[in-house]
């Protein structure tokens, strides 16, 4: 009878939390004289409760902020924030010109295919390391 209750127990922890799965990390190539750089990704939650997603570590620069793009008075901006709601059976996409995390004052050059390791910090499901390989794309001015 205990261990069908310990049971019963756990199997009801398995529901309404976060159940977070990135896909598809990159960081963008940027010339040797750039100090900064910027790091995108699909961040999934599988779970049945809204996670957050409240920072950023990486051993490649000495600051890493949560961003994102937006329109104001006919100009691209760039605006810090300072966590992004990941919904419930839903996802959130960190791409150019959207959501995106901002590297700055890299630490060293970042060049096509080398990987650099990124943890990202939720609110509920703690840190999460992904390896994010260092692609060419399109320049974003900061």
């Amino acid at each position: 009878m205990k261990l069908f209750a310990a049971l019963l127990f756990l199997v009801a922890l398995s529901f309404g939390v976060p159940k977070i799965v990135v896909k598809d990390p990159w960081v963008r190539e940027v010339p040797p004289v750039s100090t900064m750089s910027a790091a995108f990704m699909e961040i999934y939650n599988e779970g049945d409760e809204e996670d957050y997603l409240i920072g950023v570590e990486t051993d490649v620069a000495r600051v890493a902020e949560l961003h994102t793009t937006i329109m104001e008075g006919g100009m691209m901006k760039m605006r810090k924030l300072e966590n992004v709601k990941v919904p419930a059976k839903g996802k959130v996409s960190f791409k150019p010109m959207g959501k995106h995390i901002m590297l700055i004052d890299l630490k060293k050059v970042l060049r096509a295919g080398e990987k650099v390791k990124l943890t990202l910090i939720f609110k509920k499901s703690g840190k999460i390391e992904v390896q994010a390989p260092v692609r060419r794309g399109m320049m974003m001015m900061h």
